[in-house]
């Protein structure tokens, strides 16, 4: 009889190795030695005011939310939850080291487990990365959140920390936004005031040298004063021309004459004021409307670049990105992992096939051989 088992177990040992091996150990290891794992999953939205909203039902809503900014700033979210940062950041706080490598966590599935002595922060990076899932939606633009841990209120605790993070991220996002949107046109504004200043100083300084305000409203009063002082040289030339034909003795013409000449002298200074000379206001004037249109043009625009920074800073507002929370980190009062069950049997499935080609393999190997 054990002549005769032990022929058996021969001739199956191919299927003992293959499949009833690897079976066995998948039922102990998944059916005792796997630790549980609890699944804590949160969703957000990153969206900007300039992003258009559907009008009905949650998904269609969203689904209008997932623009260029949003997204992009979704995947800044996502690399930072697997970034180097973020899990010093949740080191700091939880101490992962003792969240994911307690002993009470079977030591195939803790960190450090059988090579403990490699419990590197560099090796904890990549367990930590097997442990959360951040999965953006490019059709809707949700993003869901999963932390796995071996411990529901940890699992939880770590969602609602990278969900705060997430949260902050977006914050600097805006901030950042605000600042570059706005930097540049303060630049304008300061450049425009400078040169406005400088205009208005050039001015005031040729003011002063020159002794002249404006020429064009001063050249208006003195043409003035000349046309009325011509009024009067005519209405003494006339009378004197009257007297003259009637009364040539009388002893008002001298002083008519004299009269006319000196109303003739003082049209001719006024009018040099006006034209004709180098210090006339007619010199003065074009230097003056050069100096007075560099003021004018200045003042434009620094009028502009306010008008630019209000409309930078009304832009920067309407393209300000908001993470909405769809859900909140869950509690999960039940692990979801491993999948017992389904790991038993794919492990029986797969090397009952794996046995199949093998035994095809050895039968036809003998078969060549006999032959």
């Amino acid at each position: 009889m054990p002549t005769s088992l032990s022929q058996r177990l021969r001739k199956h040992r191919l299927f003992l190795w293959v499949v009833v091996l690897p079976t066995f150990l998948s039922v102990l290891y998944f059916g005792f030695l796997a630790s549980p794992v609890y699944v804590s999953e949160s969703s957000f939205v990153v969206y900007s005011q300039n992003e258009r909203l559907p009008s009905s039902g949650l998904g269609f809503l969203l689904s209008g939310l997932a623009g260029s900014n949003s997204t992009s700033a979704a995947q800044t979210i996502d690399a930072y939850v697997r970034s180097w940062d973020a899990m010093m950041a949740l080191n700091r706080a939880f101490n992962l080291k003792k969240v994911y490598g307690n002993d009470s966590i079977s030591v195939f599935n803790r960190f450090g487990g059988v090579f403990y002595p490699y419990s590197s922060f560099v090796r904890l990076l990549k367990y930590y990365r097997g442990k959360v899932v951040d999965e953006l939606d490019a059709t809707t633009g949700i993003t869901t959140l999963k932390v796995r841990a071996f411990n529901p209120k940890d699992a939880q605790k770590i969602n609602a920390f990278l969900l705060a993070k997430s949260q902050d991220i977006v914050n600097q996002l805006n901030q950042n936004a605000r600042q570059k949107a706005v930097a540049y046109a303060k630049k304008d504004v300061a450049t425009a005031e400078q040169r406005l200043r400088s205009a208005t100083l050039a001015l005031a300084e040729y003011r002063n040298r020159k002794g002249v305000f404006n020429p064009q409203a001063q050249s208006g009063l003195e043409l003035g004063m000349v046309s009325r002082l011509q009024d009067q040289l005519i209405q003494q030339q006339t009378q004197l021309d009257a007297i003259v034909a009637h009364a040539p003795n009388n002893p008002q013409i001298p002083v008519l004459r004299s009269s006319i000449a000196t109303l003739k002298a003082e049209i001719q200074a006024q009018s040099a004021k006006v034209t004709g000379s180098e210090g006339s206001l007619a010199s003065k004037d074009k230097e003056y409307e050069r100096l007075f249109i560099n003021q004018l043009l200045a003042t434009k625009l620094l009028e502009a670049a306010v008008t630019s920074l209000e409309q930078a800073r009304l832009t920067a507002q309407k393209q300000e990105l908001y993470l909405e929370t769809i859900s909140r980190p869950n509690l999960p009062d039940a692990a979801t992992e491993p999948h017992r069950l389904e790991g038993i049997l794919a492990t029986f499935l797969i090397t009952l096939l794996l046995w199949g080609v093998l035994s095809i393999l050895v039968a036809g190997i003998r078969e060549h051989h006999e032959r």
